[in-house]
């Protein structure tokens, strides 16, 4: 059964390893235990590792070094004394393990697709330092200065980051290797002494198809380069060696892997909408391989705390780059320098003026972010090709519950945003509220005013509205907010987001709101249309002239209609709140952000001036490893499949399912189900720990089932080591086989397979199902099953054949899983094989074989 090694580096300085120790083992290490390092350490860290070894006998291991030999030495002669068949998590001793799970968390990521193999996790720094140093980094050609941060931006902690993301390295202060990956890519490369070695092997591993992955669910505290401070230089003389080989081998080739230079001409403050994009998506088509190149189109300071957006800003531009983008707000109109030039447009009327149009036609391409917007620059005069890019949220930021100030007295929030006061309205947004509520009531109206040319008049305005009408309180703030993570806390901060948005232009927190399940109210104008209509509250408007724009036409939103909306929400808020709660997962899903990325990287593209998208290369599988099976099978099918017949085949051949008095029979299956009593009750718990049952699964896991149930598979399958092959069958591990991928060694899948409706036909006579569910039920066990065992060995067997013709069908059995690697099985004669398989009965539909 496999386990994890995890193995860390001592070299002195044992107060620090002694902390790190002590606070791993005070945490869950199911299937685990611990490899210390001693690099040639002269303090007390020899005689004090004999105490652990003592003390924790079976879980403490120490490998004495007779000198320094480096991380990268070190590591790798922790590896070489982990069992064969064991994972590795290289771990470093300036770390302290602050969450109980973290182990079960990182083999949660490892195994969730065949090709995760390298993985790491949040981090933040020392004690009391909320800071997040790594959320899965990537490294830039130019200088390979790396970063720990994919974005750039070092972040504190809001919750952001929480799900499990593919990043091009991790750092390895914390380092879950699988097995299978571990052996085809192999160990660290020892031309490094320390550092870059994990760049290179994340680098390495993406060669073979292997990907490296953040677990967001894992957050550890490390005490940066606590192990080489106070070095006198070292550490830094260790980081230009390192760098060297690491520019030998890597630096040209990930210069040529940029398929040609895009010049994006953009605002990165004002205006809100075009910074946000110019922000969040920069970085991402440069992840995409773009060679992403920064100029301002108009004055402006740069984020320096941006180190992506920096980076771009201070980039080479060729005379003619491949491409040329301009996102910039009307009225800003660089010069497009680019052979392929191509332009965001959005607008806030129904017809963009005319001198947006003219200005539009020195480009290729005009993108846009919905129909609305194409119709506005259709309408201007526009006849260059229009392309809808789709703008899409940031769903590592997007979420319900992100740390922030509530309101102290628990106030229902609404919350507006403005940036300009003839387009934003935000005297008229005050007037509706303080109509809608009283001073008695509990509510509350916070606006806040992004600076800028018109914040002066904004706040002059609101004090106005307030003057004017009576009511509810009103507070207003004014900041710049340009990080992703406090536009949530922000959004989070509130119950409600509501809009009088006069314009038509695309407004990047109201998608946020509904991401961040809190309730939109707004008018169903412009880029917001659809939007409000399906996941908001609408406002009624009717069209308007806009004063400072003669002849363009937005939106006047109704004040009886926005102060009807906000009674509404508020008295339906336990109702509305549910609902928004319920509907942000499934919004955010529709509308992430990436897909925006990967589309605008094909719109650049379809120029043809930068190079083709390099191959990739084919994900790596555990089964395309050329190495022995680990005499492991699992039955997987769903109820009334047929699978308790094929338990027996198996166990006519020579494979173990345990001991007989462990097995379970019942009157439904005299002859046995060939099931481990224990493994039954074991998948019946975990389903009933999630508020679920065989009939009706769970559809949200929680981690302490997760591990409980893996702790109890562990129990059971630890009685079966000993006489491999074995095997386990249980119809409920078609959903939960996942879970135990971990303990598995190159274990092989046996698909059991019957005719759907057969199978309905009997869970009907057995369980009273109808035959629509019973389908319906047979069709989600499939495809759990097949999700679970992709990239893994497995043989299919179809029950109607063996009934067909059981001596061919259980011989094919038979070979496919010696193909497979199987040892220990043999034919067991054809009058066994044909007793055991009673034709005439079973298509009689007799459950003693039908499981």
């Amino acid at each position: 059964m496999r386990g994890a090694a995890l193995i860390v580096l001592a070299w002195n300085q044992w107060a620090l390893t002694r902390i790190f120790l002590d606070s791993l083992l005070a945490n869950d290490l199911d299937e685990a235990g611990i490899i210390v390092v001693d690099n040639g350490s002269d303090d007390e860290t020899p005689i004090a590792l004999k105490d652990y070894l003592a003390a924790y006998p079976g879980i403490v291991k120490v490998v004495s070094l007779p000198e320094n030999l480096g991380f990268v030495r070190g590591m790798n002669a922790g590896i070489a004394a982990a069992r064969p068949e064991d994972d590795v998590v290289l771990l470093n001793n300036d770390l302290v393990i602050t969450q109980r799970d973290w182990l079960n968390r990182l083999r949660d990521a490892a195994y969730a697709r065949p090709e995760y193999g390298v993985i790491g996790c949040r981090m933040h720094g020392g004690e009391g330092d909320q800071r997040l140093f790594h959320l899965g980094g990537f490294i830039e050609p130019e200088s390979l200065w790396g970063q720990q941060t994919e974005s750039g931006i070092q972040e504190v902690e809001a919750g952001q980051f929480t799900r499990t993301r593919r990043v091009q390295g991790i750092a390895f202060a914390v380092a879950y290797i699988r097995r299978d990956c571990l052996t085809r890519v192999g160990p660290l490369d020892e031309i490094f002494h320390s550092y870059f070695e994990d760049t290179d092997y994340c680098l390495r591993a993406a060669d073979a198809g292997i990907a490296s992955v953040v677990a967001g669910a894992v957050t550890l505290r490390h005490d940066q380069h606590g192990s080489t401070r106070d070095d006198g230089g070292f550490r830094e003389r260790l980081w230009k060696q390192s760098r060297a080989a690491f520019a030998q081998r890597w630096q040209q080739r990930l210069i040529d892997a940029y398929r040609g230079t895009v010049h994006w001409q953009g605002v990165t403050g004002q205006a809100h909408a075009h910074a946000q994009i110019t922000r969040s998506l920069l970085w991402r088509l440069d992840a995409r391989g773009l060679r992403m190149a920064f100029s301002k189109a108009a004055p402006e300071l740069l984020d320096a705390q941006d180190f992506r957006l920096g980076l771009a800003a201070h980039r080479s531009i060729p005379p003619a780059p491949e491409v040329a983008f301009v996102c910039a707000p009307g009225g800003i109109e660089p010069i497009p320098r680019g052979r392929f030039r191509v332009a965001l447009g959005i607008s806030e009327w129904d017809e963009a003026p005319l001198s947006w149009a003219r200005y539009s036609e020195q480009f290729d391409l005009l993108l846009v972010p919905d129909a609305f917007q194409q119709r506005a620059f259709r309408a201007a005069g526009v006849s260059i090709p229009i392309e809808i890019l789709p703008l899409g949220i940031d769903r590592d930021y997007c979420q319900a519950d992100a740390p922030t100030v509530r309101n102290p007295h628990a106030h229902f929030v609404f919350l507006s945003v403005v940036e300009s006061l003839p387009r934003d309205a935000p005297d008229r947004i005050v007037t509706a509220f303080r109509q809608a509520f009283d001073a008695t009531e509990p509510v509350e109206l916070l606006i806040r005013v992004v600076p800028g040319n018109d914040d002066a008049l904004i706040h002059a305005a609101i004090e106005a509205a307030i003057a004017a009408t009576p009511g509810a309180p009103v507070r207003v703030i004014s900041y710049l907010g340009f990080q992703a993570h406090e536009r949530m806390q922000l959004l989070c901060a509130a119950d409600t987001y509501v809009s009088a948005r006069r314009g038509g232009g695309w407004d990047p927190l109201a998608a946020e709101a509904v991401a961040c399940a809190r309730p939109l109210i707004a008018p169903a104008y412009g880029s917001q249309e659809s939007l409000v209509r399906e996941w908001g509250h609408e406002v009624a408007c009717r069209s308007a002239e806009d004063p400072a724009n003669p002849g363009q036409r937005w939106c006047e939103p109704d004040l009886d209609s926005l102060v009807a909306r906000l009674r509404e929400v508020h008295e339906q808020r336990s109702f509305v709140l549910t609902a928004a709660r319920i509907a942000a997962p499934r919004f955010a899903q529709a509308h992430d952000l990436d897909n925006t990325a990967d589309r605008l990287a094909e719109l650049l593209a379809s120029g043809s001036t930068l190079k083709p998208r390099p191959s990739e290369p084919a994900p790596h599988r555990p089964v395309d490893l050329d190495l022995p099976s680990g005499n492991q099978i699992v039955v997987l099918g769903m109820h009334r499949s047929g699978t308790s017949s094929v338990g027996g085949l198996l166990k006519l051949f020579g494979a173990w399912p345990g001991e007989d008095d462990a097995l379970l029979r019942g009157p439904d299956n005299p002859r046995g189900h060939f099931e481990h009593g224990e493994l039954h009750l074991a998948c019946v718990r975990r389903l009933e720990a999630d508020g679920g049952d065989w009939r009706f699964p769970p559809e949200e896991t929680s981690a302490a089932a997760i591990d409980a149930f893996r702790r109890d598979i562990a129990a059971i399958l630890e009685t079966l080591e000993a006489r491999r092959p074995w095997f386990i069958k249980e119809p409920r591990l078609c959903l939960l086989v996942h879970e135990i991928l971990p303990l598995l060694t190159r274990p092989v899948f046996v698909h059991v397979t019957r005719d759907p409706g057969a199978i309905a036909a009997s869970l009907a006579r057995r369980d009273r199902m109808g035959s629509a569910a019973a389908l319906t039920l047979c069709e989600h066990y499939k495809r759990a099953a097949l999700v679970a065992s992709e990239g893994w060995q497995r043989v299919t067997i179809d029950y109607d054949e063996l009934i067909a013709d059981p001596l061919k069908t259980a011989r094919n059995l038979l070979n496919e899983l010696v193909g497979c690697g199987i040892t220990g099985l043999d034919w067991p004669g054809d009058d066994a094989i044909t007793r055991w398989i009673e034709p005439s009965v079973a298509n009689q539909g007799n459950a003693a074989v039908g499981d």
